[in-house]
């Protein structure tokens, strides 16, 4: 896993992994594909039973389940500096793209006199 697998058409970034015993390991991924662990365990011959998410970027995950807060501000000052060179980042600077609208045809009903 450390050095990448190929999943979804793709190899996957390096990854830091540490096994903590015969049956778990510490993941941490620099990309977030869809179902990325799981795909790369099954390549791999290993079956997850669980995963626990403690975070993500900057921001530790470290309240019950069904709880939310807010984030503080060293959070949110940290998560848009990591976020400055994302390519998937909106600025208000960027023109949106208008959505192409879509006409229906309309069927002809032939004039009858």
């Amino acid at each position: 896993m450390q050095n990448g697998i190929p999943i979804l058409d793709t190899v996957t970034r390096k990854c830091e992994v540490e096994r903590i015993d015969a049956r778990t390991f510490r993941i941490v991924l620099t990309q977030g594909l869809n179902r990325q662990i799981r795909r790369m365990c099954e390549y791999l011959g290993y079956e997850v039973l669980s995963l626990k998410r403690v975070r993500i970027m900057n921001i530790k995950l470290d309240i019950p389940v069904g709880k939310w807060r807010e984030l503080t501000k060293k959070e949110l000052k940290d998560l848009n500096k990591l976020l400055v060179d994302s390519k998937k980042t909106y600025t208000p600077d960027e023109k949106k793209t208008p959505k192409p609208s879509i006409k229906k045809k309309r069927k002809r009903i032939p004039y009858k006199r």
